[in-house]
């Protein structure tokens, strides 16, 4: 009975990996959007893409940090408990992470997407859990066999694939992929820093405190310094004018909003469920989950998508290395030992 149950809370908890690696996919998709229907007011340049991708993911966190809040509420979570896990001194390590994943990462592979294509990038940020890896080994003297490194070359391999040709009608490609090789360092980091606040916190208090709240603010806080020292503060408020001017803009947001909070608060259900391992070898899936998804959004009109053979055939070899990376495939279907 005990292992029967076990089995079912591994198996949700895969599931809930997965949900959160499609709403992955869907929030960088819209955020891609939006900023390209707000871009079209100003200059077309890197630096104000940039601090409006700042300002977007400031929009999305605040607002689904909020949410989550008010969803923890109506599960019994009383306000003072977030007191209660602000003093937990390890779980602030989370808001210190949350500069690398925040600003740093998510802003990167936003900016990067939007250049390279969505496949593409996602392909970039699935070398995350081989940085992981690599970084284990070195800072906390985790053993690596020979499985790891069989994993880090096919993921690489997978990448190069990927890489050799763009798709049709990508101009900034190379540029995209350079930008977007900013986010799996800093989710790696992230990673390896937030891991054991996660461990003794609850991940659905942590995860809006510190991941969307916290994030969000330093986010916006990011953009105005940029903008103060490159003498363009009134871009902030222009991108705020335009947002609540066009409901089509604040639709796409909401949107991206609802998908951002189940990917963000889903993944540290899940790790809590089936294990951080088997966790983020099914989030990380996200370059083949990213083909049939962009296909979808753009048969419904709401974006442009292409995608190469080459693309799709180093996607599914990246995911074939990250799953031999994190765990044994044996492992990682053996629900039972979970």
């Amino acid at each position: 009975m005990y292992e029967d149950r076990k089995v079912k809370l591994a198996i949700f908890g895969l599931v809930l990996a997965w949900i959160s690696a499609l709403s992955l996919v869907i929030f960088q998709n819209f955020n891609v959007i939006v900023t390209e229907k707000i871009s079209m007011h100003f200059p077309e340049l890197l630096l104000f893409t940039y601090v409006l991708t700042l300002v977007i993911l400031f929009f999305c966190e605040f607002l689904g940090g909020l949410l989550m809040i008010a969803f923890n509420t109506l599960r019994g979570v009383p306000l003072a408990e977030y007191a209660r896990v602000w003093q937990v001194k390890s779980s602030r390590s989370v808001l210190g992470a949350a500069v690398l994943s925040g600003p740093l990462a998510t802003a990167c592979s936003i900016v990067g997407i939007g250049l390279c294509g969505s496949t593409y990038g996602n392909c970039i940020i699935g070398l995350t859990p081989v940085i992981t890896a690599i970084l284990g080994t070195i800072f906390l003297k985790e053993k690596t066999g020979i499985r790891v490194f069989c994993g880090i070359l096919l993921t690489v391999v997978g990448v190069i694939v990927a890489s050799i040709a763009p798709p049709e009608g990508v101009s900034h490609f190379y540029l995209g992929l350079l930008i977007t090789c900013v986010a799996p360092i800093g989710y790696a980091i992230e990673a390896i820093i937030s891991t054991h606040a996660i461990d003794v916190s609850d991940p659905l208090i942590v995860c809006p405190l510190y991941r969307m709240l916290g994030c969000s603010l330093m986010e916006l806080f990011c953009a105005a310094v940029v903008c103060a020292a490159t003498r363009h503060l009134g871009w902030i408020s222009q991108i705020f004018g335009i947002i609540f001017s066009e409901p089509v803009i604040l639709l796409f947001l909401l949107l991206s909003t609802i998908f951002m909070t189940i990917q963000y608060n889903g993944i540290y259900a899940a790790y809590s469920y089936c294990g951080a391992t088997r966790g983020s070898a099914i989030l990380f899936s996200t370059p083949l989950w990213s083909i049939p998804i962009g296909l979808v959004m753009a048969k419904m009109g709401i974006m442009t998508f292409s995608v190469t053979t080459l693309g799709i055939i180093g996607a599914c070899v990246i995911v074939v290395g990250i799953l031999v990376v994190l765990a044994k495939p044996s492992e990682l279907f053996n629900l039972r030992d979970v």
